[in-house]
Formats: structure tokens, C-alpha cells, sequence
């Protein structure tokens, strides 16, 4: 089902050059309407039944002449602009693909019903979580270069970092406006498309991977629970768009808060050479083995250890099998340190 998209803007030249564009590269999801004029305009949106409705800041619209399944927001020619008078606004001067991820965030918000679009078929898509009981020791940066190796071996990965101070952009970048408080709004409300939306607030970095840039505010992160990372899980599944999902979490500190685990098809613990994280991870390989004892579920087998800013190469006996080791490397910025540690074979194992 097409999206029906009315444009109004003054500038004929702009609409010469944008509506073309959008019917070259998305004839499939978009039906487009162009106007110079806002009485014809507002008049196609009951005849054509009109989906989202971009109208030029230049126009005075009269909105109640707007249905309520319509989406609205003003074309604008500055990406400082976030809104006008409570509406969306949206530069127009960016790349097409962003306006249609913008134009597929606003109809999700007004059409909570129907099922997202895939772009894929559904597939056996695995989850792999990246946490420590011990901090400092990298743990984010091995999960980013865990979502990077995938990647360059031509799977379709998703990261997602689920800290709350986490920050998914020292890794990758992308043009975009939209980040993770997108996600969250849509796990926690019922008025929007959740699947539509997730696939709208995407970004995707130059190595491949598909990510979310991460919350401007921290607190935001502290609304999700383990039920609505659950939530997720099931959504990215029935979306069929990725073969794996990279979780980068904190460690579990209450027993609601392993149920996650279950969810997932290997669980990373990242140590260092100290003896007191590695008496850590001891710890928590104790807690899983006892709430292994008193459920259906089995944590154990999934687990797997990598050894980060090791100084010595040669790998001990342990009581959790070894994803491998990394080197204590000299200090560079995290997206080039994800870089290089992605160039290992060891992760082909999770496979």
C-alpha cells in the first residue's frame, strides 16, 4: 500500500526537482500530489485521501480543513528549524532519502494500525548481547566491532546501544535528525505504527551497519524495561530486515532483569586482564548458573567471553568458552578502535 503524499510549495523549480526524484526512487511507496496552490491543495486531501500533507512556511493553512488520519508538517529551508507553532517542520533542502524517512515517521503517527514495510523476507535473525559485571573494560567498543565484522561480511546487523549514558555515535555517523527517543516513544505509546517507525528513525553507517543515534537525554533511556527491549526483539523479527541484532547493554542487576538473556541467541561478557574483574565475571557466571537451576531456560551454553586489553596472548583455561582476545592497543578514538578489532576472525563464531 502506497503512501499518498500531498506537497505544497511555492517554488515551482523545487517541485520540477523533488517530485521526480521521489517517484525515480520510491514509485513504490509514495503516490505523490504537488501544488503551487492551497486552495487546490487542501481540497485533494479528502477527494485523494491524503496521507501526509507538506505544505511551505510561505502558506497561512487553514488546519481545519486538514482530516484528522492526515499527517502534517511545514517544508522548511533550514535544517535549525524543528517546528513551527506545534507542527513538525522539515528542511527541504536535505537528501531525499531523509524527507522520506520523514514523511514515513509522520504516517506512522497517524496510522497505528495497519503493518510496517519490509523490506525483506522474515528470516532467522539472531540477537547477540555485549554486557560486563565489571566496567571500563570495553565493552561497547566490542560490540561495535562485533556489528562492523558482521557487516563487512555482508550480513544486514543492526546495533543498538541500550545504556543509559551509552552514546551509539562515537562508533558510526549519519546524516539524520531522528534518535533513540524516537524508539522509545514508539515502544511506550499505542498511537503510533511501531514497525513503520523503527524502520523510519534508522540511520545507517558508512561500514554498513544500521543503527540509532543515541538520547540527547539520559533520563529517556531509563524509561525502557526488559519487557519493552523484549518488545522490540519480536518487532525487528516480524520486520524480516535484519540477520543480526547487536545489543550493547549494561549487565543485569536484578533477576527481571536477566529475563532479556533469554532472548538471546549468545551473551558476550567483556573482561580485562585484572583479577578483579575477571573475579567479577566469576560472580556472575555463579548467579546465571543458579538461575539456570530454577527455570526452563538455559543461560550457560549461550555465554561466551572475550578478552579485552590483554597483555599476554595466550588464553587460559576458563570456566566460559573464549570468543577470543584483543591486544592492549595504543589509545585512538572508539570508531577507529572498533575498526580494527572488527578485522578479527573471532566473531565468524557467533554465526
Amino acid at each position: 500500500m502506497k503512501i499518498k503524499l500531498a506537497i505544497l510549495e511555492s517554488d515551482s523549480g523545487y517541485l520540477n526537482r523533488v517530485v521526480p526524484m521521489f517517484i525515480n526512487r520510491f514509485a513504490d511507496e509514495l503516490e505523490i500530489y504537488s501544488f503551487t496552490d492551497v486552495v487546490a491543495a487542501t481540497e485533494c486531501l479528502e477527494e485523494k485521501k491524503i496521507d501526509v500533507f507538506l505544505a511551505s512556511n510561505v502558506f497561512k493553512i487553514d488546519f481545519s480543513k486538514i482530516p484528522n488520519r492526515c499527517g502534517f508538517a511545514y517544508l522548511v529551508e533550514s535544517l535549525d528549524i524543528d517546528g513551527i507553532d506545534g507542527y513538525r517542520a522539515i528542511c527541504k533542502f536535505q537528501k531525499g532519502e531523509l524527507i522520506y524517512k520523514q514523511i514515513l515517521s509522520i504516517y506512522s503517527e497517524h496510522i497505528p494500525n495497519i503493518t510496517g514495510i519490509s523490506n525483506y523476507e522474515n528470516g532467522a535473525m539472531k540477537t547477540i548481547a555485549f554486557c560486563s559485571p565489571a566496567g571500563g573494560v570495553g565493552t561497547s567498543t566490542a560490540a561495535a566491532a562485533c556489528a562492523i565484522s558482521l557487516a563487512s561480511r555482508g550480513y544486514r546487523v543492526l546495533y543498538i546501544n541500550a545504556e543509559v549514558y551509552g552514546d551509539s555515535d562515537v562508533f558510526f555517523s549519519c546524516d539524520g535528525q531522528f534518535d533513540f527517543s524516537e524508539v522509545i516513544y514508539a515502544v511506550k505509546s499505542n498511537k503510533t505504527n511501531r514497525s513503520m517507525k523503527l524502520q523510519s528513525t534508522v540511520k545507517q553507517d558508512a561500514t554498513g551497519v544500521y543503527y540509532y543515534s543515541s538520547v540527547k537525554i539520559a533520563l529517556d533511556m531509563m524509561e525502557m524495561t526488559e519487557d519493552d527491549y523484549i518488545t522490540l526483539q519480536n518487532e525487528f523479527k516480524a520486520l524480516g530486515c535484519y540477520d543480526f541484532v547487536i545489543m550493547d547493554m549494561e549487565f543485569p542487576k536484578t533477576q527481571e532483569a536477566y529475563k532479556f538473556f533469554r532472548y538471546c541467541n549468545s551473551i558476550v561478557f567483556v573482561v580485562d586482564d585484572t583479577d578483579q574483574n575477571k573475579y567479577k565475571v566469576s560472580k556472575a557466571l555463579r548467579s546465571i548458573q543458579i538461575l539456570d537451576s530454577q527455570s526452563d531456560y538455559a543461560l550457560e551454553p549461550r555465554l561466551w567471553l572475550l578478552k579485552n586489553k590483554c597483555i599476554a596472548n595466550d588464553i587460559e583455561q576458563n570456566e566460559i568458552r573464549v570468543l577470543g582476545t584483543v591486544p592492549m592497543y595504543q589509545p585512538v578514538l572508539p570508531a577507529q578502535m572498533a575498526r580494527q578489532i572488527a578485522l578479527s576472525n573471532m566473531f565468524e563464531q557467533l554465526v
